[in-house]
């Protein structure tokens, strides 16, 4: 039988706060209560090798702390040691747990483990990295596919769409992004499709980014890629100097965020072919694009 007086005393240790020490046989199905707190880090001592530790949540409302084994019964002193990840404030409940039926009694010490505690707080705490994938979609004014003036009694070029994906990586409250890698698909009535591969560093100007907080954020943009035209042995390139507008949109729950974004960009592109008794420069466009990302 758990001892559950014994279960609710607080003593100290060099270790950390022991939250609670309980004697209890595997194979009873009585759980001790002990409220733990999330961004801390619990190890669990079991003195029976084979014995882990089962914990729920009171009433199964909410997730319970994820539980790793440190050492095994091949451990020199032949018991069990677990530590505990709660995500959550809870009340939650324990007991030892083992897959043989054995009526060994196991003496369980539960306590918080303040170095691992300290060292989980300041990762947790330090901004890291998101990566994410962004989808999207725009409008181009059209180019004519060719170096220099249009050729006489050649149609103006007509405006086109855009459609894209990207892998995108950003620092979590950092003031730079990136698209890592993107992939988008160029067409405009009466020229030939192009296949974009392209990279697109991002600077975040306005708007104050704060942890599990969404905000509006305001910055420029550069993209620079290549493409390849359908049934051509060419290789264009496009430069896109523009700006962006975003909203970041932020929770503190699995740490996921969405963001909606516009942008206008005007490209030049290079590395079309060039009219006959032309010196004018390269083609260039304008550019507009919608996009939904997620990060994560």
């Amino acid at each position: 039988m758990l001892d559950r007086a014994d279960a609710a005393a607080l003593e100290h240790q060099p270790a950390g706060t022991r939250l609670a020490s309980v004697t209890a046989t595997p194979a009873a199905q009585e759980y001790a209560r002990v409220f733990l707190e999330s961004g801390q880090v619990y190890r669990g001592e079991l003195s029976s090798p084979d014995v882990t530790l089962l914990i729920r949540s009171l009433g199964d409302r909410i997730r319970s702390p994820r539980v790793y084994p440190i050492l095994g019964p091949a451990s020199s002193s032949g018991a069990s040691v677990v530590e505990l990840y709660p995500d959550v404030d809870g009340l939650y409940e324990i007991r030892p747990a083992t897959t043989e039926v054995s009526g060994v009694a196991t003496r369980l010490r539960l306590y918080r483990d303040v170095k691992e505690s300290h060292r989980r707080t300041a990762l947790i705490n330090k901004p890291g990295w998101e990566i994410g994938v962004e989808l999207a979609g725009g409008w181009h004014s059209g180019f004519a596919q060719i170096n220099g003036i249009l050729p006489a009694g050649a149609a103006d070029p007509h405006a086109g769409t855009d459609v894209e994906a990207c892998f995108t990586a950003r620092p979590e409250l950092g003031p730079a992004g990136l698209c890592v890698l993107g992939i988008g698909y160029q067409s405009q009535v009466g020229a030939r499709s192009i296949l974009w591969f392209y990279t697109e560093p991002r600077l975040h100007l306005l708007g104050k980014a704060a942890r599990g907080r969404s905000n509006w954020e305001i910055g420029a943009l550069f993209r620079c890629g290549l493409g390849s035209i359908e049934r051509t042995s060419r290789t264009p390139v496009i430069l896109a100097p523009g700006a962006y507008v975003a909203r970041q949109i932020r929770s503190s729950g699995d740490g996921a965020s969405w963001s909606l974004q516009a942008s206008y960009s005007h490209a030049w592109y290079a590395g079309f072919a060039s009219s006959i008794g032309t010196d004018g420069g390269p083609p260039h466009g304008d550019r507009v694009t919608l996009g939904l990302g997620w990060y994560q």
